[in-house]
């Protein structure tokens, strides 16, 4: 492995150059793009940023969803020592303007218009942006503001191509600031280092194996640190495929097409697909049903089971393209009863932990060696003690070096002799395992003096089949309560079933029937798995999933809590009256 990330992916690409590294799909086709052709676009690309003035130590962002440019952009900004700062799609224009400021970039380099015109209404306030390259090729439509900073790619990539001259760095300057997702305050930018990201792919590739003829199919955003390094860098580092989907209305879909062998998912898309199945289990003939529950009994070994994984699961394979030999889940906890379900698939979901600071992995499951509910055994080269608060501390060369113009920060969030505080809590077992108990900042303390970890409890009400979303309340209140966010297409077969009829949400929230459906599934199937200062005692139904548009999820889907509850607020002041 080279000591920087671009000299490592040369040395693949001039191994494998007729393999393909990327794929996306236009008009209904994928269209491959082999590492010798990835090679020159980013020779050509760096060429163009270096013509633009882009030298060591520059940043540049990035803006756009998941599409072979983003890759070329990333290794050509880094290849001449500059750093890419890469932007959710999702943020608001006010936040897109805050960090492009606070970054210092030079160049923005945006994928479509609507994207750009995001940050319309504040372009005067750029301060330090001097071009603006669009991916998209027309820009009839962009607003004027932006005319005199825009050039195109595609006129640049043929007017200014040329082989640029490699700069002069080492493995440990900064490649990339990443601006963490913000959930209890203001997005910082973290700091990682080439070092940072490929001891990162090493110590991963040692625990969870990527072999060239790994083809992946990301549908995370590349701005999130997890599906930059796990669904981008390991691939592309080891001479695997990878293909682009078109969002995560489309993965079924792009999965049937592409048939990958490794996703790198969230837990949510996986609860979405377990759900999916069980709705098309109920909605099948009595006959169809009684089988899906016999094989779900068989033990996978005994003939009986090899008979259900015929009869059955091969089936639900199939449906999720028939070639996958395991998924990496990240981003928050998996509830362990859905990694069983899909076990039986012959599905293998690996659950993982890590922070952007990190890099990002701290700990995964292995392919043999894994227990659901943990996050697996640390990774090597990584260290993890646990202090006597309970929080998980890290150390090692995946660590990050600073927070962006940001001393304060990076000083308290280190030990004084060296270690990362992560902000979370947990323990490591006999076995070695790692178990995240939750967030620090996040723990519930009642009234009572009650410890409560939310993120525990939110895992038992998302896993009932009624329930899309749920947030947990509690702090300072003489008990636990919760928003609850219904799947509605359950709601809509209750109905059904009982000769109700299907109302206006807003409704259906305060109707009898539902309030009575949601209060017997809290005291028969969730309460009990309690303890008593834990249970759920009062609740609300929402009409909406909580949403990244409305600010209340962060760009990796996690629980922005303090926005959830200035949303609801009197709704939550309802429950405790």
């Amino acid at each position: 492995m080279g000591a920087t990330i671009p000299e490592t992916f040369f040395e693949i690409a001039k191994k494998y150059p007729n393999k393909i590294a990327l794929a996306y799909k236009k008009e209904g086709v994928y269209f491959p793009i082999t590492y010798s052709e990835l090679l020159s676009r980013i020779y050509n690309f760096a060429g163009v940023l270096k013509k633009l003035g882009i030298a060591k130590g520059d940043r540049v962002a990035i803006l756009s969803e998941n599409r072979p440019e983003w890759v070329v952009s990333d290794i050509a900004i880094m290849a001449l020592g500059a750093i890419t700062v890469p932007l959710h799609a999702t943020l608001s224009s006010k936040s897109l303007l805050n960090v492009l400021n606070h970054c210092q970039a030079k160049i923005l380099i945006v994928s479509t218009k609507e994207l750009l015109n995001k940050i319309s209404a504040n372009q005067e306030n750029l301060d330090f942006i001097q071009k603006i390259i669009l991916v998209e090729k027309s820009i009839i439509g962009v607003n004027e503001e932006f005319k005199n900073q825009l050039v195109s790619w595609d006129s640049l990539s043929i007017e200014l191509e040329n082989k640029f001259i490699e700069s002069t760095f080492n493995s440990d300057d900064p490649c990339s600031i990443i601006y963490t997702s913000g959930t209890t305050g203001e997005p910082k930018g973290v700091v990682l280092t080439h070092k940072n990201f490929l001891s990162n792919v090493d110590s991963v590739d040692k625990a969870v194996p990527i072999i060239k003829e790994d083809v992946f199919l990301s549908f995370l955003p590349l701005s999130h640190v997890l599906e930059r390094m796990a669904g981008s860098f390991t691939p592309l580092l080891r001479g695997a495929s990878i293909f682009y989907s078109e969002g995560i209305k489309h993965i079924t879909e792009n999965m049937k097409e592409v048939r990958p062998t490794i996703m790198i998912s969230v837990p949510r898309v996986f609860e979405k697909f377990h759900d999916a199945v069980w709705d098309k289990i109920n909605a099948s003939s009595p006959f169809k049903k009684a089988i899906f529950k016999w094989a779900l009994k068989q033990d996978k070994s005994s003939f009986f089971g090899i008979l259900a994984d015929i009869l059955v699961y091969k089936k639900i394979r199939q449906f999720m393209g028939g070639n996958i030999r395991l998924v990496v889940s990240g981003g928050a906890s998996l509830n362990k009863t859905i990694a069983k379900f899909f076990l039986k698939m012959k599905i293998l979901i690996l659950e993982g932990y890590g922070l952007t600071e990190t890099s990002p992995v701290v700990a995964v499951n292995r392919i043999s060696d894994f227990r659901f509910g943990s996050v697996g055994k640390v990774v090597s080269g990584v260290s993890v003690k646990i202090s006597e608060s309970k929080e998980i501390l890290v150390k090692g060369p995946s660590v990050f070096k600073e927070y962006f113009n940001n001393q304060e920060a990076t000083k308290v969030c280190f030990t004084e002799d060296g270690w990362f505080k992560t902000g979370d809590l947990g323990f490591i077992d006999k076995d070695e395992f790692l178990t995240i108990i939750g967030r620090a900042k996040e723990m519930i303390v009642t009234s009572g003096g009650k410890n409560v970890w939310p993120e525990q409890i939110e895992n038992l009400l998302n896993n009932d089949k009624y329930i899309s979303q749920s947030m947990v309340i509690g702090n300072k209140r003489k008990f636990v309560s919760a928003l609850i966010v219904p799947d509605w297409q359950e709601i809509e077969i209750f109905l059904k079933e009982k000769g109700l009829p299907m109302q206006d949400r807003g409704v259906l929230i305060n109707d009898q029937s539902i309030v009575s459906l949601f209060q017997e599934r809290l005291d028969k199937k969730i309460n009990p798995e309690l303890n008593d200062f834990e249970k759920v005692k009062g609740f609300r139904l929402l009409t909406q999933e909580f949403s990244q548009e409305a600010n209340e999820l962060t760009p990796t889907l996690k629980l922005r809590r303090h926005i959830i509850e200035q949303h609801n607020e009197k709704l939550i002041s309802s429950i405790y009256l």
